[in-house]
């Protein structure tokens, strides 16, 4: 009878000690997953902040925000990076963001970078993943009086060329019922077009 006893009570402790591990296990990999995106608009913002438009580069310069019929973003545009010694030279660069599905079909969003803007700003360069199991990508644009779903200075007449602020909204999670999402804004501190 006390071997019984004793048997049930340390199946109810390692039973309630599994329960635990697996419950940290969840909020670690939660914590890595909200940093992770964190991180990314965070680089994001700071990438976006420095934008540019160049009359005498144009049209190898832009600002483009397209939404699909999903309501997901592209983003592409070109900034200003510091150099990392030995692996850039920095100074302009083509980004792009956008939403890729791998081969299982899950989102994935890639960021595209090319270090000599050319003529198109929309190709070449190195793409790779940023961010997994994304379910939302969008960016919203604010022009000084009213926030826009999309973008393009390469079409704008007249000044602004740049919006004024940028909303950067990013959802991941395994499906929209357990959906975490980080929402930043940005202003673009050059939103006229340079020399």
């Amino acid at each position: 009878m006390t071997l019984a006893l004793l048997a049930l009570v340390l199946s109810l402790v390692q039973g309630t000690y599994s329960g635990a591990v697996r419950s940290r296990d969840r909020s670690s990999q939660a914590t890595a997953e909200v940093h992770q995106a964190a991180l990314v608009l965070d680089r994001m913002a700071t990438e976006i902040s420095g934008a540019l438009v160049s009359a005498s580069r144009a049209p190898a310069t832009g600002f483009v925000v397209e939404p699909d019929a999903d309501g997901n973003t592209t983003l592409t545009f070109t900034t200003r990076l510091a150099p990392i010694p030995g692996l850039r030279p920095g100074g302009p660069v083509e980004l792009r963001y956008t939403l890729e599905a791998d081969e299982d079909g899950v989102l994935r969003l890639v960021r595209r970078e090319e270090a000599d803007p050319d003529e198109d700003i929309e190709e070449g360069g190195l793409a790779y993943a940023v961010l997994e199991n994304v379910l939302r990508f969008q960016v919203r644009c604010y022009d000084g009086t009213e926030w826009t779903e999309s973008w393009d200075s390469r079409i704008r007449e007249e000044e602004p060329f740049l919006p004024e602020a940028v909303s950067l909204e990013i959802a991941w999670g395994p499906d929209e019922d357990h959906e975490r999402m980080l929402r930043t804004a940005t202003p673009l501190y050059s939103r006229r077009r340079l020399p």
